[in-house]
This record gives C-alpha cells, structure tokens and sequence, in this order.
C-alpha cells in the first residue's frame, strides 16, 4: 500500500511538471504567433480583423464568397472573435494550426491566427444563410473556439479557401477468405491486413465445420470473372469446375491462423469504404456535459456541417454526415461511473439517444428551411422503418417521425458510433474488453453506422477468450475489429 500511495503522488508529480512544461510551450508558441502577426499588419495581434479578410481576397487565398458579407458585417465579426479561447489549445494543435490550418501567403507568411481561421470557417459555412445569419455565425464560431465541436483535419486546412487539394484515398491490403493465398498473406508483414469476413464462415466456425479457398488465378482464367460470396451462383460454378482447384479447411483452424496474425483487421460488412461515405466530426462530450449545452451544440453543429455541405459540392445525394461523440471516458467518469460497470452501459444507451434525437430534430428543421435530401423519397425515414428498427415509441419521437413523413429530413446519415479502444494503459481482461464491446454495441442502436473495435491479445486472454470475444462483437453487430 505504502508503494501505491508513494507511486501514485510521484506520478501526480510527474503530470504536474508535464502540464507545467506544456502550458510555458504553448506560451511560447503564442509568442511567435502574435509576434509575427503584429510584424505583418503593424497592428497588435487579432485587431483589424477586416483588414486581415481583405487581404487574404487581395491575394486570392479566399474565395469571392467573402462578398455575401458587408465590410459592417465582417466588423462586427471581427468583435466576436475571443483571443483568449487560444488559451485552450494544446502545444500540438498550435503547431497544427500553424503548419496547416492558418492561411500562408506565396511567400509562405502566416496571415491569419486560429481565432481568425476559426471565424472563417463559420462564415463560409452560413453564408447563404437568409435568416440571423450574423447570429448563426457566431454560435458557429463559439462551438468551434470553445472546443465543443472539432472538425476533420482537411476542412479545417481548406475550408473557405480559393485552393483544396482532395482526399487522398486510403490504400488497404486485403484479401478474400476464399483466396487460398490467405494464409500467406496472414504470415506476411503488412502492418494492417483488412479481411472481409462472411456471414458464411462465421456459422462454419460456430459450427465446427469447413471452408473452401480456390486459385483465384485459375478462378480469373476459366470463368473470366472474380469469385462472389458462399452462395452465388460463380461459387457454385467454381466448385463444379474440374480445371478449377480447390482445397477444404478446418474454419476453425482457419479462425485461429486469423487471430494469431499482426495487424488483423475484421471486416463483417460488404464494404471497406463504407465508414467512410459522409462529413465526419466528433462533438466533446465531456465539455459540453459539464455545461449542460448538449442540445444548443447538437443544434448548432448539424447546421454547420450542412452549410459545409452546402458550400463543397460533394457527390452525395444523401448529404450524409458522420457526427461521433468523443470522450466517453472522461464524461464517465465526470459522472463517477465505473467504465465496465452496467450503469455505464444504461448511461451511454441514454445519451446516445438524447444525442440522436437532437440531431435529426435539427435535420428536420433544415429540410423545412430548405428541403429534404434527393433520396428522401422511399426511404427509412419516410415509412418510419428507421423508428421502429430502433423502438423509438415515446410521444417525442412519434411526433418527430410524423413530421419527417410529411417535411423529410435534410441528411440521409446522421450519426457514428465511436472507434472503441482501451485508452487506459493497462491490459484488459476478458470481462472489460467484454464490456467495451456492450458499451459500442448499445451506442449502435443509435446510430447510422457502426464504429469500431480493438480486441488486445495478452497474456491474460487465451486464444480461446479471443474467439469469443470476436464472436461476441459479431453478434452485437459491431461491424469493423481489429485484433492487436
């Protein structure tokens, strides 16, 4: 005990000093931010915020949208704007700030600082709003400065500006489970191996039974086409096919080869791509529940992601967002909830849906304002079937449904369920991986696409332990694991 004690207040001397070290950082770095600042406009840092917008037009770094406002109007913003909300960002985002989001000249010269970079944002993103537009871009701005809201890396680096360079697309190593190169390419050293997992295999696992992988080569060669699911009519062919090879496994030996490999990534669901479709963001929970502000923000950032929508013409006919509630943890333990207890289930059950209902009231009111989106007609929403799949059935939420079915609703997609993973350090055993795997599974029935999970091998988890763990996930649901 006297160890304990003695570790614990080292430690918290420790943090101490590391919180000490990065608070005289971030100081440092706003020294170099403002400096810079006051060198360039001949100004003191964040006065003259309309000349700094003039600027970056006169340059061409910004696009003629900055037209919709008035030089009173850019003013009058310009006055909204908190230096001090600098204060809240860590050493790492000033430096993310400075090296991405803040706008650079030709001659590589900063011309903006976050606070302003911020503001912009919010005014590209409302301004083809017709009603208290002002007053809609500073509750814009006031959820992104204050940290309640955070949005993905590329929209805070080009949002707004006149240049945008497009989402590199993302490369994963995969392979088919009917590919009989699979257990070479499990053995291999790619640091993260994406395998599509049928419905089919995990029955034959449950099962005890087998599973058939064919030379895809020959498979391409002979029937001049790629092999489909267990089922399909190619996969009957193939089968029936004397000039096509193939060779029965043990599913569960092939089970076992899966999760002794490195980087094992398990896909039960069609689509790789599939959580990456729509407008990604997190909104904070823990900041916004110690505020009591969750339905001003849900409001305020279902309107901002639209008006982003609304100003990059993506191709999306469902205007699909992807709003994620980040900081479980620490909104746990804010409410001294122990995280792999029952009541952090039943708590995150609660949120996850006060968080939906507030999202889709405000898509709601989006699609009065301006529409519902193309693909409206037919959908879940309009038959009520999205209702009912969620057994949503209290007065509120029938009044909500009768609405949509009469007004639609502005976004096809709303809503993500979190990336799970122990943050905590420590390894975990089977019954709180259990548990992370319950609290996911409850913040899915919530949601319109499901997160992720990270199952750890350790010493205090049998393969076996993993096996059902793995299997647990799947029937929850949770369509994405990954094993490390």
């Amino acid at each position: 005990m006297i160890v304990f004690l003695l570790y614990r207040k080292g430690d918290g001397e420790m943090r101490v000093l590391e919180q000490s070290d990065e608070r005289t950082h971030e100081r440092a770095l706003l020294e170099v931010l403002y400096r810079q600042a006051e060198q360039l406009h001949k100004k003191p840092a964040y006065q003259g915020f309309h000349q700094v917008v003039r600027k970056l037009v006169s340059d061409g770094l910004y696009g003629s949208w900055i037209n919709h406002y008035s030089s009173n109007e850019i003013k009058w913003l310009g006055l909204q704007i908190m230096p001090e909300r600098d204060q809240l960002l860590s050493a790492k985002q000033l430096l993310q700030y400075m090296k991405e989001f803040v706008t650079c000249n030709h001659y590589d010269r900063r011309l903006g600082l976050p606070q302003e970079r911020l503001m912009l944002i919010a005014m590209a993103a409302m301004r083809d709003e017709t009603v208290q537009r002002l007053q809609k871009v500073r509750e814009a701005y006031w959820v992104l400065s204050m940290g309640y809201v955070t949005l993905p890396d590329d929209i805070m680096a080009f949002f707004g500006k006149t240049f945008y360079p497009g989402q590199p697309v993302r490369r994963l190593h995969s392979m088919n489970l009917l590919d009989s190169r699979i257990p070479s390419f499990l053995a291999s050293q790619v640091k993260e191996k994406h395998v599509r997992i049928p419905t089919t295999f995990m029955e034959q696992v449950k099962a005890c039974g087998s599973w058939l992988v064919f030379d895809m080569e020959e498979v391409r060669r002979v029937m001049n086409g790629s092999l489909q699911d267990v089922g399909s009519e190619s996969f009957r062919r193939a089968v029936a096919n004397p000039s096509i090879t193939h060779k029965r496994l043990s599913a569960i030996g092939l089970m076992k080869q899966l999760l002794a490999s490195d980087g094992i990534v398990f896909h039960f669901d069609d689509d790789f791509q599939r959580g990456t479709k729509g407008l990604h963001s997190h909104i904070q929970l823990s900041k916004v529940l110690r505020r009591n502000i969750l339905a001003r923000v849900c409001g305020i950032h279902v309107r901002l992601l639209n008006g982003i929508l609304d100003v990059w013409e993506r191709e999306d006919n469902r205007r699909d967002l992807q709003i994620e509630a980040a900081g479980w943890e620490e909104a746990l333990a804010d409410q001294r909830i122990s995280l792999h207890s029952e009541q952090a289930v039943s708590f995150i059950e609660e949120l996850s849906e006060e968080i939906n209902l507030h999202v889709i009231k405000t898509s709601l009111q989006l699609a009065k304002e301006k529409g519902p989106y193309l693909q409206f007609e037919g959908s879940d929403w309009q038959s009520g079937s999205y209702f009912e799949q969620r057994s949503y059935t209290t007065e509120e939420w029938q009044k909500v449904r009768n609405e949509i079915a009469g007004n639609g609703i502005r976004n096809g997609c709303l809503r993500k369920a979190s990336d799970t993973e122990n943050l905590s350090g420590y390894s975990l055993t089977k019954h709180q991986q259990l548990s992370m795997i319950n609290r996911l599974a409850v913040q899915q029935n919530h949601t319109d696409v499901g997160g992720s999970i990270t199952l750890e091998k350790s010493a205090f988890i049998e393969t076996a332990e993993l096996l059902q763990l793995l299997m647990k996930a799947w029937n929850c649901g949770i369509k994405e694991v990954y094993i490390k």
